[in-house]
């Protein structure tokens, strides 16, 4: 379970990837922002190609949210029409993350876990949702989803809390004591979530953006877009074409540096996806390197310390909510678990890089995933 205790120009490259920190608090059209914070935003190509478009734009949008950058990108003649949905896309991201963030005292989830031990609290039905189906993953991946890993907040720190130092094993300990998806009490008819013993927590970082994202999704086409992308960090959702052709996304080599990311030129493969979901999970987004060990955001419920057989997942599914519940689970499970978990789930494909550096590939990507380079060796 990720433990993540919180949320007009050209790129110089074809394809666009990020690592950047957007202070804007309204809405904003995306240039080329400063590159701050490492990201895991994943990369989209970032030109319409030579032939004409029949007078369309890509107009970009971005918003800081969820821990992150969002970002929708629309494909319209008319830049007033864009505007209003991704508004209103971002406004729905931003009603939904009030819901499930644990920065806010008032949340649904923040409010579960003040009562954990003693009672169960009415939550929203969207929260209730995510809730559900993180408890579905947490049992099809044999407890390797766990969103009771909530308890190491504080202990862990690898967000704005992040001061460089790896927690006692006996402290560690001591909090896994507190974990267990099973003591996630949910009553489905009166909405309500308990948490059984005192002291539990739970996060739905490593799942909630998912929802968000096919949130967000759902306003757009209400709106009467039908090409766009709507992206929050490393999840993303690709609706309809990118001009004459799919759209273009890459898979970032895990070790790449930092001068690729900034430049665009991060990506060992790619894939051509429309109407998609396309999700990534990797140990290089939040993490700190003591003792000639990489510590990292995404921690294993059994031993309560980052993996360390993973590098990335990648995870292509029909929705993103999907797509972020499996990306996680993988990545716990390792290449050979987390495949075998793949192949059980309809319309679900993935791809692993494992700690010695190997790709591992699910069967339906075969023909389809283009890989240019291997990735990077490296911490």
């Amino acid at each position: 379970m990720t433990a993540r205790f919180a949320g007009a120009r050209k790129a110089p490259s074809l394809f666009l990837t990020v690592a950047a920190c957007l202070g804007a608090q309204g809405l904003a059209r995306a240039g080329t922002p400063n590159p701050t914070q490492a990201e895991a935003l994943s990369p989209i190509q970032d030109d319409l190609g030579e032939t004409p478009d029949g007078g369309r734009q890509l107009f970009k949008y971005a918003r800081r949210c969820m821990g992150t950058i969002c970002r929708i990108n629309v494909l319209h003649t008319d830049e007033a029409v864009a505007e209003r949905a991704a508004t209103a896309a971002f406004a729905e991201m931003e009603r939904l993350e009030a819901l499930m963030t644990t920065w806010r005292p008032t949340s649904d989830v923040s409010r579960v876990n003040a009562a954990a031990g003693r009672e169960g609290v009415v939550v929203a039905p969207e929260t209730l949702a995510v809730i559900e189906k993180a408890l579905w993953i947490a049992r099809k991946s044999g407890g390797a989803f766990d969103i009771t890993v909530g308890a190491f907040a504080g202990l862990w720190k690898f967000d704005q809390d992040n001061d460089q130092t790896i927690p006692p094993p006996q402290e560690v300990a001591a909090r896994k004591r507190l974990l267990g998806w099973r003591d996630v009490q949910v009553d489905a008819k009166s909405r309500t979530v308990k948490l059984r013993r005192a002291g539990q927590r739970i996060t739905l970082g490593g799942i909630a953006k998912g929802y968000v994202v096919d949130a967000a999704v759902a306003v757009m086409r209400g709106q009467g877009l039908e090409n766009f992308m709507v992206q929050a960090g490393g999840d993303l959702f690709l609706a309809g074409r990118r001009g004459t052709r799919d759209w273009i996304v890459g898979i970032q080599d895990p070790r790449a540096s930092s001068q690729d990311v900034q430049s665009g030129s991060a990506s060992f493969a790619f894939l051509s996806l429309s109407n998609q979901a396309f999700t990534t999970s990797g140990d290089y987004e939040r993490f700190v390197i003591k003792g000639n060990r990489r510590y990292h955001h995404i921690l294993d419920p059994k031993t309560g310390f980052p993996v360390t057989h993973t590098r990335s997942v990648t995870i292509l599914a029909p929705t993103t909510f999907l797509a972020d519940t499996v990306d996680t689970a993988v990545f716990i499970l390792g290449a050979e678990r987390g495949l075998a978990l793949i192949e059980h789930l309809p319309g679900v494909e993935g791809v692993v890089v494992d700690a010695h550096n190997h790709v591992h590939v699910s069967k339906g990507l075969a023909g389809r995933l283009k890989q240019v380079r291997p990735p990077t060796d490296g911490l």
